[in-house]
């Protein structure tokens, strides 16, 4: 997430980089019913986590949020160095043969989907669990709650997009060249905002993505406000006692082992990406 000195973040592909499905012929809703049937949360906290981090800590951070699960949250946050994560699926040689650069950390995520540059991107998790439904909604229907409310407050900041009904020609691994439904698109197909998906026994952690369009300072409040009825902000560095030390512990048995590095893979997930 970067400042550009006028108070807006702005995402966009990095230099030399396009989108090479800009007149994709898939089929595009517009904003009428893309919430679905899910009602917003009763309550989540906004967590505006001050700590420029690692890819492997930022993982790690999202872990632990589901796992503690009294409340939803939403986390807004930045990455300390240039970052590329690949999905659970894949592995590190196709997203170094993607995205070249020595200067880039390559980090695997828990979640499923594509291989994405976050560079320049807006990035943000949702974690949270059951509300007491008798059957889960689908990660397809999440994925387009989530997309739905997210597409209003990006039209709200004057960002114009469509969410996909189908998916766009494939393009491969790279997560921004290979729309899929659901996603968020400016009109002329250029893919605004995708994620992955990763569900447990009663919770689910989204992993989102925002690039090409510049968004005000604020445009989190404005989601959390879209996602549920209410809403608190948090912006210590440690959002529930423990998290650090839970973090730290992720880190050296998971996220930065070289067995996890390598794809060793024992989970299902989500491929929405």
């Amino acid at each position: 997430m970067r400042a550009d000195g006028s108070g807006f973040f702005r995402c966009r592909f990095p230099p030399g980089a396009s989108c090479r499905y800009l007149h994709c012929s898939c089929k595009m809703s517009g904003f009428a019913n893309v919430v679905g049937n899910l009602s917003p949360l009763p309550e989540l906290v906004l967590w505006r986590d001050p700590v420029a981090r690692s890819g492997e800590e930022a993982m790690a951070v999202d872990e632990a949020l589901l796992e503690w699960g009294e409340k939803p949250v939403l986390r807004a946050y930045r990455w300390a160095e240039p970052t590329v994560t690949y999905g659970y699926f894949d592995e590190e040689a196709t997203a170094r043969a993607i995205f070249p650069g020595e200067e880039l950390h390559f980090v695997r995520r828990w979640t499923g989907g594509g291989i994405v540059d976050h560079r320049q991107d807006i990035p943000f998790t949702l974690a949270m669990h059951r509300r007491g439904e008798k059957e889960r909604p689908s990660s397809a229907t999440l994925y387009r709650w989530i997309h739905g409310a997210l597409a209003r407050v990006l039209r709200d900041c004057g960002v114009e997009c469509v969410m996909l009904d189908g998916d766009a020609p494939d393009g491969g691994r790279a997560c921004f060249a290979s729309p899929v439904t659901s996603d968020l698109v400016l009109p002329g197909g250029e893919k605004l905002a995708g994620g992955g998906q990763r569900r447990i026994r009663g919770g689910v952690l989204h992993q989102g993505s925002i690039q090409n369009c510049l968004l005000p300072a604020g445009w989190d409040e404005m989601l959390a406000a879209r996602l549920a009825d209410g809403h608190s902000l948090c912006v210590e560095a440690e959002l529930f006692p423990g998290m650090n030390a839970r973090v730290a512990e992720l880190l050296a048995s998971k996220y930065r082992t070289e067995a996890w590095r390598s794809g060793v893979r024992h989970e299902r997930t989500s491929h929405a990406r």
